[in-house]
């Protein structure tokens, strides 16, 4: 860790994926903002794995601090008191769900505002899970939680339900770090490094949490479109990305042989290579917040299929987008079988516009000015 300055942010992340993503991409841009216009550092709470991943280099690098919290109630909640008062913390921001009641503990204890990200909805969650995010919101949210970020309407008016005051919610979109995929590797390249034919239709979508994120329904529909396959509509190739968890569904799924339309692969540091080699995006998900994913699929021109859930509702004002009914696997391959079909006059026009979409709607400045002003606001400078 680096030596706290005069006055911390203190951003639980909840982060231990082995990739540093858009969303940790976000943060340090958000670090920089901090520091630039209120003087403040900012210091990363990690979720336990997190701080064993080469990212963290990058956040060394970026001049911020960073810690892992601890596993148990108990003891994250005594974590993060510490970090308050050790850094003299000013605010606390808590993102995701698995650091929330401590965080507002923490800052209850401390005395300073405390913020709750709400990045994806409460549906799809256990019984158990849903009661428990329900009492937080109106027990914890309404007493020490001074405002809640959500990502877009639905997830502003869920949690108006559940009892936050309306004046407590502000709806701020994500963002996506556009640079990186303003100049892509070669579509040749890319297919070489992940083994893919290159005259192949292909098709990405992203399976680390493969129920949620629809891979049953992803490969349902390409084989309908392999099995219904012609000189005039080839079958469209999938690539699919995830970890072991991905890797484990599809072989129960497929009985451990894949077929010769699915390509695998692990997620790679630069994901701009896995969207060089698509065609077209495909977010096939039962719930999320907002696609991170989808809209850098736009940044790098690509097509993008959606299912029509209301996390989806921001990417549908892309001209390059299509939507289909959610959990139906018929509807997705007509979706998918759409865009594959695309002439190349109509395939050039949709990319200039997701592009310059992406560029007017999910740029880091708007992401950082629209956080800072909730910033502003609670600490009063």
């Amino acid at each position: 860790m680096s030596a706290p300055a005069a006055g911390t942010i203190v951003q639980v992340t909840n982060w231990n994926s082995s990739y540093l993503g858009s969303f940790m991409t976000s943060e340090l841009a958000l670090a920089e903002a901090v520091r630039a216009r209120f003087g403040l550092s900012t210091h990363f709470v990690l979720a336990e794995g997190g701080g064993d991943e080469p990212w963290t280099a990058e956040l060394d690098a970026a001049g911020v601090s960073w810690s892992v919290i601890p596993p148990g109630s108990g003891a994250a909640r005594e974590h993060l008191r510490r970090l308050l008062v050790e850094r003299d913390g000013r605010l606390i921001h808590a993102h995701f769900t698995a650091g929330d009641l401590a965080a507002a503990d923490a800052a209850r204890s401390a005395g300073v505002p405390c913020v709750w990200h709400v990045h994806t909805g409460f549906l799809g969650y256990s019984l158990r899970q849903r009661v428990k995010d329900l009492w937080k919101i109106r027990h914890v949210a309404r007493r020490s939680v001074d405002r809640v970020i959500v990502l877009g309407p639905a997830l502003a008016e869920l949690v108006r339900r559940r009892g936050v005051p309306a004046q407590d919610v502000v709806m701020i979109p994500n963002a996506i770090a556009l640079e990186r995929f303003a100049e892509l590797p070669s579509r040749a390249a890319a297919r070489e490094r992940l083994g893919i034919d290159p005259a192949a239709t292909v098709a990405l979508a992203l399976g680390w949490w493969p129920e949620v994120k629809g891979v049953d329904l992803v490969l349902d529909a390409l084989a309908a479109l392999a099995a219904a396959a012609d000189a005039a509509a080839p079958a469209v190739t999938g690539l699919l990305v995830g970890e072991d968890k991905m890797y484990a569904f599809i072989d129960e799924r497929l009985g451990g042989e894949d077929p010769d339309w699915l390509v695998r692969s692990r997620f790679v540091s630069d994901p701009a290579w896995l969207y060089a080699a698509a065609d077209l995006f495909v977010s096939a998900s039962r719930h999320e917040g907002q696609s991170f994913a989808a809209g850098e699929a736009l940044a790098c021109g690509l097509p993008v299929v959606l299912s029509d859930i209301p996390g989806t509702k921001l990417y549908e004002q892309a001209a390059g987008t299509t939507t289909f009914a959610s959990g139906d696997a018929g509807d997705l391959a007509a979706a998918i079988a759409r865009l594959a079909g695309m002439g190349e006059g109509e395939r050039a026009a949709a990319e200039e516009a997701n592009r310059a979409w992406a560029q007017a709607h999910l740029s880091m400045q708007r992401w950082c000015d629209d956080v800072c002003a909730v910033y502003e606001e609670l600490l009063a400078i």
